[in-house]
């Protein structure tokens, strides 16, 4: 289980390919929460679901909205590590 459960999806990756979101550009991660996917301020962020898509784990944005629906983190995290 994550260390910070208010804050348990880490978001970053590392690429040169212009493409990929811009998070992977920068060679950097976040940490996000539930309550925090949706207000990420930046001209240089995309989208949360976007940057899952453009980065091959599109499968996990239907099991974040269930549990953004039921304000339940720790069912997308349980759930998220049960299929990884």
């Amino acid at each position: 289980m994550p260390d910070n459960m208010e804050r348990p999806f880490i978001f970053g990756a590392q690429s040169a390919v212009p493409k990929l979101p811009s998070i992977a550009q920068w060679g950097a991660s976040s940490r996000f929460g539930l309550d925090s996917l949706d207000t990420i301020e930046g001209k240089l962020w995309k989208d949360w679901r976007f940057s899952l898509e453009m980065l091959g784990a599109s499968w996990v944005i239907p099991i974040i909205e269930e549990s953004v629906i039921k304000d339940d983190v720790s069912h997308a995290v349980n759930e998220i590590i049960s299929k990884s």
